[in-house]
């Protein structure tokens, strides 16, 4: 396993924006988005026991979900191609997957 480098699609970036809008401290987020592209057996480990890492299905077959830093249901998606992690979204489950 390999450092992923980070790519942000534009939908995570407009998240992005929602959070910065509602004062949300985006430090338990850059935690998250560094034990993903750190992409090393313990920060996987972290992922899944601290974080619930699991793989999606159906519509988001193939991406990632987390809880950031467990803070109740907030979330991160992204997929992983080709040595690149792709941040897809980020923010609740009503607002990523309505």
């Amino acid at each position: 396993m390999s450092r992923l480098e980070g790519k942000f699609e534009s939908a995570f970036a407009r998240d992005l924006k929602k959070l910065a809008k509602k004062h949300v401290s985006d430090e338990p987020l850059e935690e998250a988005i560094s034990l993903i592209l750190e992409n090393t057996p313990a920060s996987r480990d972290e992922l899944i026991r601290r974080h619930g890492m699991h793989t999606l299905s159906g519509a988001w077959a193939g991406s990632n979900e987390c809880h950031v830093c467990n803070a109740g249901d907030w979330l991160l998606v992204w997929r992983e191609t080709g040595g690149v992690a792709y941040f897809q979204r980020t923010g609740t489950h009503e607002e990523i997957f309505r």
